[in-house]
């Protein structure tokens, strides 16, 4: 066994949990030109992205998804969480061994094409490049997966709660007519970069999208910081602060949490994040009312027009 090889076998494990093979791949990475790499970065909503556009590209192709965390490699306020899911991927804790992986594979020394996201429009040629390559972007686009969304919904389907007061909060979701609300604040108004990026809900927002539900919604709201939710939005209907209401019950406060809560709901108020996207995208509720900001960023110039989709109603 080469160098190449063991630290291969040593460093990559399946998303199951199962030891690379003493080859150091999984099956199908026999053939070199069936690989294909994606870089991953950001929070849990923007890792879910890149994983599911990444994940329809090897279907479509019949090739092994690996994953490349070198984002993760330095401290930082975000953490790889991908490994709650059942994802069908190998994580790569030494993302220079892909290149020299493949090309040792190929007998050469060419490096691994590179695919890297232009726009928040969706690229219609995002298919079209053959593997082996290397995906870079966020690809907010159900688009980019829709093809395969069956199967993506099943490897993202967050996992259950352990804790009680979780599982009745989710069944208080389940048998109302109950809209997930979800106020995203965090570094969206304490980092400068973001907040010059990003646009930050109001609470007009959130009170407009309020008064469309049926007045016999219940709201749930989820929120990173529930003390601006509760002094600034006024909700003429029903409404559960959850993260404040679990806290007191012991509940530990997790974005996995969350985000399974969040599935349960009947409709939806979506913050311009892909959190709570998600939360909306996964819930496949039929009585689904889903409402997201008609503003995403602060520049008018990026087109956003394919983050959500078209079924949503966006104000």
């Amino acid at each position: 066994m080469n160098s190449v090889h063991r630290e291969l076998s040593e460093s990559v494990r399946v998303a199951e949990g199962r030891v690379a093979d003493e080859a150091g791949v999984n099956r199908g990475v026999s053939d070199p030109n069936k690989a294909c790499v994606i870089s991953i970065s950001g929070g849990l909503g923007n890792q879910m992205l890149q994983y599911a556009a990444a994940r329809a590209y090897s279907i479509h192709h019949g090739c092994s998804l690996f994953l490349d965390l070198k984002f993760y490699s330095s401290r930082r306020h975000r953490s790889f969480e991908l490994d709650a899911f059942p994802i069908q991927a190998e994580k790569w804790v030494k993302p220079s061994l892909i290149s020299e992986f493949v090309n040792k594979l190929r007998g050469g020394s060419e490096s691994i094409p590179v695919y890297q996201e232009q726009s928040k429009r969706f690229d219609p040629q995002f298919f079209e490049t053959s593997p082996p390559l290397k995906l870079r972007g966020y690809f907010f686009s159900e688009k980019y997966f829709s093809p395969y969304a069956d199967q993506i919904r099943s490897e993202l389907t967050p996992p259950v709660a352990r804790d009680q007061p979780a599982r009745e909060m989710a069944r208080r979701l389940s048998e109302n007519m109950s809209t997930s609300l979800h106020v995203r604040r965090g570094d969206y108004v304490s980092n400068p970069n973001a907040r010059q990026r990003f646009w930050s809900c109001t609470s007009e927002y959130f009170e407009a999208a309020i008064e469309m539900l049926p007045a016999d919604s219940t709201v749930f709201v989820f929120s990173d910081d529930i003390e601006w939710a509760k002094q600034n939005i006024r909700s003429s209907r029903k409404t559960v602060f959850v993260n404040d209401e679990l806290k007191r019950a012991g509940s530990p406060e997790t974005g996995l949490r969350d985000l399974w809560l969040m599935t349960h709901a009947k409709s939806h108020v979506i913050a311009n994040s892909s959190f709570s996207w998600w939360g909306a995208w996964l819930s496949g509720s039929e009585a689904n009312l889903t409402i997201a900001p008609k503003k995403w960023f602060n520049d008018p110039q990026v087109d956003d027009s394919d983050i959500i989709p078209s079924t949503w109603l966006r104000i």
